[in-house]
């Protein structure tokens, strides 16, 4: 019925007919097919931007993970030297043990004068004064700085002060110095910090 109704159509009608269902076909199409695609597509092109970025910085952190880890490698080693910089608090006669033998292997006496660590809150660290007064001739005591200087604790000298060593008789300074001289013994005071962990 509807075709006879069709064949009843002019040929202008049926042109226009035929161009309408086939607009409705297209707009149909375009409707319920691309508009929804590109839809999707445009939600999957934000997530994978998204997951790009996020891939980007995990590679990012990883790298510069990869990067901390070969650096804690490389210093790992001078670690366990940087710990043997500070004196221990509960190691101090092994401190001053060592002091003493340096004096001992550099023929030198010696008075030492160490304050007791301060404690103080929120700190690892803390600076002690130490005193140290050595007698000896000159290059003993050139070579006991250097045997100090050579220890791996760290001791920060904040002066250092050489006089030429009194005689036992009483005489006047020249005599001293000149007594001192020809012997070749002086006294040193050194006034240092050291650090306490």
């Amino acid at each position: 019925m509807i075709l006879s109704k069709y064949q009843k159509f002019s040929l202008k009608n049926k042109i226009i007919v035929m161009i309408v269902g086939f607009v409705l076909i297209i707009f149909g199409l375009i409707y319920f097919i691309v508009v929804p695609t590109i839809e999707d597509i445009q939600t999957m092109s934000q997530k994978i931007e998204e997951q790009m970025v996020d891939l980007e910085k995990k590679y990012i952190k990883g790298s510069s993970l990869r990067q901390l880890t070969e650096n804690l490698k490389k210093i790992e080693p001078k670690l366990s030297s940087l710990d043997q910089i500070f004196i221990n608090k509960n190691r101090e006669l092994e401190f001053i043990t060592t002091i003493e033998n340096e004096a001992n292997n550099s023929q030198v006496s010696q008075k030492i004068n160490l304050s007791s660590p301060k404690n103080i809150e929120n700190q690892e660290l803390q600076k002690n004064n130490l005193q140290l007064s050595t007698n000896g001739n000159f290059n003993n005591q050139l070579k006991y700085l250097i045997n100090l200087e050579s220890l791996s604790y760290y001791i920060n000298v904040k002066s250092l002060e050489l006089t030429p060593a009194a005689g036992n008789e009483k005489t006047t300074n020249q005599d001293q110095t000149e007594t001192a001289g020809k012997s070749g013994v002086i006294n040193m005071l050194i006034d240092a910090d050291t650090y306490w962990e």
